[in-house]
This record gives C-alpha cells, sequence and structure tokens, in this order.
C-alpha cells in the first residue's frame, strides 16, 4: 500500500496508510522542508542483510515498515514496490533518509522539490 506525501506550512509530512500504520509503528512523519537536503527517484534495492531492524516489519521481497540502522545511520522505510519509493535524504533530523513508496515517485519528488526551491 502507498503512502501519501504533502506540503503543509514549512514542513513536508509523510502519510502512512493502512496496515502499514501498524507495521511501521507510526501514522505520520513531519520534516521540517529546511532539513531536506535531496530527494531522488532512483530505485531502491532490499538490502536484507545490510541493515538491522530497530522497530517495524520486514520480509525481503515484501514489505519494508519502519525503523532501520544502517552503516549511515537510522533509516526509515515504508515499502512494498522498490519501483514506487522516492528516497528523501535529511539533514539534522533522527532518520538520515526516509525511504517511501508513493503511487507516483516523478510527480511526487517535483512535489517536494518545487516546496524546497519556494520555501529557501
Amino acid at each position: 500500500m502507498t503512502g501519501t506525501i504533502r506540503i503543509e506550512d514549512k514542513n513536508l509530512v509523510f502519510e502512512i496508510h493502512g496496515i502499514d500504520i501498524i507495521l511501521a509503528i507510526k501514522k505520520s512523519i513531519t520534516i521540517p522542508l529546511d532539513h531536506v537536503s535531496s530527494v531522488s527517484t532512483d530505485d531502491v534495492s532490499w538490502e536484507p542483510f545490510q541493515q538491522l531492524k530497530v522497530a517495524g516489519a520486514s520480509l525481503p521481497g515484501v514489505i519494508k515498515d519502519g525503523m532501520f540502522l544502517s552503516k549511515d545511520g537510522l533509516l526509515f522505510f515504508e515499502m512494498h514496490d522498490t519501483k514506487k519509493c522516492i528516497t528523501v535524504s535529511l539533514n539534522n533530523e533522527k532518520y538520515k533518509k526516509i525511504i517511501f513508496e508513493v503511487q507516483d515517485k516523478e510527480s511526487a519528488a517535483k512535489i517536494i522539490r518545487d516546496a524546497i526551491s519556494n520555501h529557501g
């Protein structure tokens, strides 16, 4: 199930839907736009042994929801289909990156990039 993103005031809000709320142990994440350093639409890989699950659910090839610790720091995943995910890199936040599945990753990335340029 895909999540949704929206811009609310000067924040980027990631909304999680359905059963993923339980699996990810979160309903939403709000990040100030000035903490977003970049957004990528590159395909994401499962990397099942590259990250340690901190809280959430993981079944490689099926679902990855929640917090995972990587060599780069804490990551948040909401992912079922790796080809529908955007990767948002962050500064001054608990998470180094949020990997989030959306319906249309190109338009989601454009919304975020436009909001960052208009905010800056």
